[in-house]
């Protein structure tokens, strides 16, 4: 006797088809509701979480259907572009074409985050269809240095977005070394840095602005019902002002200066390294680099960068964690013994 076919499990079903028709419905729902609707309502009413609606807004975007972010009695929503407001298409020459398409290629590092995914939309609005757009893609080539795999980061990346765009406070737990523990950060802005994302904001536990990186950033939401007021005074390029790097800014400035032997002073010459410097040649071709600087932490490492071809002049306080590092290094390697 053969088995009854069995009957499909009551429930939703799941798989593709069941995107396809929430697609469906979710363009639906927007199309009827001119004013715009904010995602927490949006994720109500088709039975999925906010962040699914976030990933189903950006397949209707690629799809080709435009929308747009507005604030509506203080709500943040979402609606479609009325065909009556769309732009005229934006003309470009071939050199403004081939700026796009080197910046383009920067965007590479973040791929699978919503900064890379955005971008490459808007590219494919502003750059027509063809053969040139691979040709002047050919024309530059971007290597990033040990850059971060930030596709396994992009529910992380993409909270922060959220955060920042909708100023909801983020929750998570950082691990990052002395600092680590669960956060409540009121977030401010992202910072680029020598490729590696961080998010600045208010330490709600500190009532004090710091710099947290993404990629130690674990179990991050931001919290709908934890929305803040951005301070109006606060000012990025102020926060870092007299660092030497992300850390530092807004500590006491101390005046370095670093000698560099002259077989590396053509590499270190040409550069800024850090708004103060001053530099001169010394009477035997050495290079000289003086700076003020707000924390040392990273002039450390600046410094050990460059081994032998460099020496620390002032202040005592550097020179000491240069040498302190510099000798646990040698230790490692045998404490001293010249013969290894």
């Amino acid at each position: 006797m053969s088995a009854m076919p069995r009957r499909p499990s009551p429930g939703r079903p799941t798989g593709q088809y069941t995107q396809a028709v929430r697609l469906f419905q979710l363009h639906q729902l927007l199309e009827t509701n001119v004013e715009g609707v904010r995602i927490e309502e949006i994720a109500r009413d088709l039975g999925v979480t906010p962040r699914s609606i976030r990933r189903d807004l950006k397949a209707l975007e690629a799809a080709g259907i435009e929308l747009e972010a507005v604030d509506v009695a203080g709500e943040r929503r979402v609606r479609v572009v009325r065909a009556g407001k769309a732009t005229d298409p934006v003309r470009l020459t071939r050199y403004q074409r081939y700026s796009l398409a080197a910046v383009r290629r920067m965007f590479d590092v973040f791929t699978g985050t919503p900064l890379h995914d955005d971008f490459s939309q808007l590219f494919a609005k502003l750059s027509p269809p063809g053969d040139e757009e691979g040709a002047m893609a050919d024309r530059f080539h971007y290597i990033p240095e040990a850059p971060r795999n930030y596709r396994k980061l992009k529910d992380q990346v993409y909270e922060v977005y959220d955060g920042i765009l909708r100023t909801l406070t983020l929750q998570f737990h950082y691990e990052g070394g002395t600092t680590t523990g669960l956060r409540k950060v009121e977030p401010y802005a992202l910072v680029l840095y020598q490729n590696r994302l961080y998010v600045v904001g208010r330490d709600v536990q500190k009532d004090a602005d710091r710099t947290f990186a993404i990629d130690l950033m674990k179990r991050v939401r931001a919290l709908p019902a934890a929305p803040f007021k951005r301070n109006p005074e606060f000012n990025v390029q102020r926060l870092f002002e007299g660092a030497f790097g992300i850390y530092g800014g807004g500590a006491e400035r101390q005046h370095v200066v670093v000698d560099f032997d002259a077989r590396v002073a053509q590499y270190i010459e040409p550069r800024e390294w850090h708004p103060t410097q001053k530099t001169s040649r010394l009477p035997g071709g050495e290079l000289r680099i003086e700076f003020d600087a707000t924390g040392l932490t990273e002039v450390v490492g600046w410094v050990l960068r460059w081994g032998s071809a460099a020496v620390v002049r002032e202040p005592d306080e550097l020179k000491k964690r240069v040498r302190d590092e510099l000798a646990r290094g040698l230790e490692r390697y045998g404490g001293g013994d010249a013969a290894g």
